[in-house]
């Protein structure tokens, strides 16, 4: 019966209230718009489309991030057919299943007063088409792993509260519920991994909550036995990341300084709430969880491409403020009890930025895919996908233009008459073969940044990067130059042996593989563009 009541909760009514909403709004348009990062779309809409075609991420294609990032769109295109639906219906089910395990941890763990305001901010950020941190003119799905991570770990840290309104089981479905959150965040970005099996073993510290935390950490074991034996990509993961931390190499000191300096403001809140709850219930372990939330959340921010947004902090300065309204001896001041019960309001202050601008990005990514604003892509699978103009004049024209070659580089590929060609594009992504509608190449990588994962040193060999590709394309204006020149460098002499330039245009150079002796493969100078 409690289960059943549960459902009407505060807690589970918001959580389930906002994440039917943010999924009927991101799906009911139709249509994926971009204002920003179109080029990193792009990789997971073209990873989306080889795994609905059969491939395997890290058997078939290499890629430093986890399957989910694949399968997640993947599962929006196989129920649409439709590129401009995948990451929005893919992002509308992750939230669906992910709505459960948060109305179960919060609200066996927080009083409504805060946890209310935390399940509403954590659906808003796990949905919005935003880079945390940003603007909400700056609308895109890129970079939605960096989300997804913040929200599956900010989940995972509410765990660290015993909970204080358990239902039967609650020692299974803790554990459960722990062992999901920490491997959907291996495989989707596995720094988030490694910090949520840290936090899990910190969790051992506390005696009350070490038997589920025990019992978290053998599903996992499990959970990855039973991924393995069905996926078989575990260890080309580890090596696709290992060469990506290679090439990526230290950050260096002072961006780590401009970093603290940029969230000095969050960690001045967040270290006076969490002192005020040590003040109040001095225990080493929330000493050592808030030292966690602090020092991970900073690490995840300089390892993404985020300025400020530490949500790992947010999540633990809410922690905190549920452990100073559970401690109810009598206070001497009762101006300290006023500032104790105002600790919940301090928190919402904190969440309310993030929860404003990924709502206000929900909002317009809404209304600027209903109305079909913007320019779309001219391409057979590409048509609703559209690049907008929300108040960056120079970032429009830039991604515009990009969207005028690749319908230039789709007209090209249709001249060649042969719809089984497998296509490689010399650039940060080669988006052809989803856009195009053709058959995915055997091997390469999901995208290529050069001094991120390739450089000069480290790099795939030439017979595994264009021995499973029929054609090979060069963009005289490609997205990324400094990508498009190394691979040139590296990858120039096999493209010479073994493929033939027979197509020119305004922004294409394409060759095709050599054919037999005797077949006819002419140059062909298109003028049109």
């Amino acid at each position: 019966m409690s289960r059943i009541s549960g459902l009407f909760s505060p807690i589970a009514l918001a959580t389930l209230v906002t994440t039917v909403m943010c999924s009927v709004l991101l799906v009911l348009p139709g249509t994926t718009a971009t204002s920003m990062y179109f080029n990193d779309i792009l990789i997971f809409l073209d990873g989306a489309y080889r795994v609905v075609h059969g491939q395997v991420p890290n058997q078939d294609f290499h890629t430093a991030l986890g399957p989910i990032n694949y399968y997640m769109p993947g599962l929006g295109y196989w129920l649409t057919g439709r590129l401009g639906m995948a990451m929005p219906v893919g992002m509308a089910a992750l939230m669906l299943v992910t709505a459960p395990i948060m109305i179960h941890v919060l609200r066996s763990r927080m009083r409504p007063l805060i946890g209310v305001p935390l399940a509403i901010f954590l659906v808003l950020l796990l949905a919005t088409p935003m880079n945390t941190g940003e603007i909400p003119s700056k609308i895109s799905f890129a970079m939605f792993y960096n989300r997804i991570g913040w929200v599956l770990l900010g989940i995972l840290l509410v765990m660290h509260l015993r909970p204080e309104r358990a239902v039967r089981g609650q020692g299974w479905l803790d554990a459960a519920a722990a062992a999901i959150l920490t491997m959907m965040l291996t495989y989707t970005k596995m720094t988030y991994g490694v910090v949520a099996f840290s936090f899990l073993i910190l969790v051992l510290l506390q005696p009350a909550q070490r038997r589920w935390a025990f019992g978290a950490i053998g599903l996992c074991v499990l959970i990855g036995l039973v991924v393995e034996a069905f996926w078989g990509g575990t260890q080309a993961y580890i090596a696709d990341l290992l060469v990506a931390t290679q090439v990526s190499g230290v950050i260096e000191p002072g961006i780590y300084l401009r970093s603290f300096l940029d969230t000095s403001g969050e960690y001045a809140v967040f270290a006076l709430i969490a002192g005020l709850a040590l003040w109040r219930r001095p225990r080493f372990t929330d000493f050592l969880f808030y030292g966690f939330c602090g020092a991970a959340g900073f690490a995840l921010l300089n390892q993404n491409f985020q300025i400020i947004g530490i949500v790992s902090m947010l999540v633990g300065a809410a922690v905190a403020a549920e452990i100073l309204l559970r401690d109810q001896h009598p206070e001497p001041s009762r101006k300290m009890q006023t500032v104790i019960q105002g600790v919940p309001f301090a928190v919402m202050v904190l969440l309310l930025p993030i929860a404003l601008s990924s709502a206000a990005a929900i909002g317009v990514h809404t209304a600027i895919a209903t109305t079909k604003a913007g320019v779309a892509l001219e391409t057979p699978n590409g048509k609703d996908l559209r690049i907008v103009n929300l108040l960056d004049e120079y970032h429009f024209d830039f991604y515009s233009d990009y969207v005028e070659t690749l319908a230039s580089g789709s007209a090209l590929l249709a001249s060649l008459n042969s719809s089984a060609s497998r296509v490689l594009v010399m650039d940060f992504v080669s988006p052809f073969t989803s856009l195009a509608g053709l058959p995915p190449p055997e091997g390469g990588p999901a995208w290529m940044h050069s001094n991120r994962n390739f450089d000069l040193e480290f790099h795939l060999p030439a017979e595994e990067m264009l021995g499973g590709v029929d054609v090979v394309m060069i963009p005289t204006q490609p997205i990324a130059d400094g990508t498009t020149k190394k691979m040139e460098q590296i990858y120039g002499p096999y493209l010479k042996r073994h493929f033939r330039l027979t197509r020119v245009s305004k922004f294409w150079s394409l060759y095709q593989r050599r054919a037999a002796p005797g077949a006819d493969m002419g140059l062909t100078r298109l003028n049109s563009s």
